[in-house]
């Protein structure tokens, strides 16, 4: 058994996850733009009515990169293409096992402040009680990872968990993420909005 480990970055925490699970057998990677969310974007309700449409608009990958588990378990970030300013990599939630079928690992992206860990911590342990699990700080909010894989019925329950006490995710997090049939979690950085790559600073086991 792979165990996480204090200070591992979000690439390093995946392929903790994949190494636990010999029959995972395809993961992809995503390049897309990063920018001012829709909600800090337009911060009041007339604001956002008066901009409606462009709240259902759903971000198109720039890259795809689907990688065979071998090659993921040899990656470096350093190896990824260099990409434009204001644009990183991120990673995808759904994986292809050897039977074919696909699975979820359990991420999330949470947006609470630092002082809020403590709260978010209480959440995960009534929905991620089965397994264990890494909290990244991302710079500005959290990111966490499940050492699991999730059936698709599974994944939308953890997905509904966590929307449901409307404090811990944005909503549009989840409303991206049902859409595209997968959620993601940023592995690089760039320049202006998402400075820092995230790393592990608490391992829960609950």
């Amino acid at each position: 058994m792979h165990n996480f480990k204090i200070g591992q970055n979000s690439l390093a925490v995946y392929k903790t996850i994949v190494q636990n699970h010999p029959k995972i057998e395809f993961i992809k990677l995503i390049a897309h733009k990063v920018s001012i969310n829709w909600r800090q974007l337009y911060t009041n309700n007339d604001e956002k009515m008066k901009r409606i449409k462009s709240a259902m608009l759903h971000q198109k990958p720039i890259y795809i990169k689907v990688l065979k588990r071998e090659q993921f378990l040899k990656l470096e970030l350093s190896e990824l293409k260099k990409l434009k300013s204001n644009t990183v990599w991120s990673i995808s939630s759904k994986v292809i096992c050897t039977n074919g079928k696909q699975y979820y690992i359990p991420m999330m992206n949470f947006h609470q402040n630092k002082k809020n860990i403590s709260d978010i911590k209480v959440l995960m342990k009534i929905v991620c009680k089965k397994y264990k699990g890494a909290i990244l700080d991302s710079g500005r909010y959290f990111h966490y990872y499940g050492d699991a894989l999730l059936t698709e019925k599974e994944w939308l329950k953890f997905l509904s968990d966590f929307l449901m006490p409307c404090i811990f995710v944005n909503p549009r997090y989840i409303g991206h993420s049902i859409y595209r049939g997968y959620c993601t979690l940023r592995l690089t950085s760039d320049r202006k909005y998402k400075t820092t790559i995230p790393k592990v600073i608490e391992i829960v086991n609950f």
